[in-house]
């Protein structure tokens, strides 16, 4: 059953944010079950919001490939996360996130036209 995963690191800043998901090469190498991914933060932390096919396909990610790259980037503090049964998806404007680009890379400019 597909899941929605909320994953609040505190502490966690967007720079180092952007050299955990540059280290772990989703683009080349993107994890098994992953749907979608987007990640929003500011001086309080970082926040993903994703879309998984399984919990056991993220617990997978998470476990094996997430916390050791955060590891190796000085991150030590466990992150809060909440994992529910996926009720709903809507995406009326599914073509912006293909001009935006289905990439693991940040969107650094605030005024991109989406």
């Amino acid at each position: 059953m597909a899941v929605a995963v909320i994953t609040h690191f505190p502490d966690l800043s967007l720079a180092t944010y952007d050299e955990v998901v540059a280290s772990l090469e989703l683009d080349a190498n993107p994890p098994a079950g992953a749907i979608l991914h987007v990640a929003s933060g500011d001086e309080a932390g970082v926040v993903f919001s994703e879309i998984w096919q399984t919990e056991q396909t993220f617990r997978a990610f998470h476990d094996y490939r997430l916390m050791p790259a955060l590891r190796l980037h000085g991150v030590v503090r466990a992150p809060v996360i909440e994992i529910e049964p996926l009720h709903n998806v809507y995406a009326p404007e599914m073509f912006a996130i293909e001009r935006m680009g289905a990439v693991s890379l940040p969107l650094h400019s605030a005024s991109s036209p989406l």
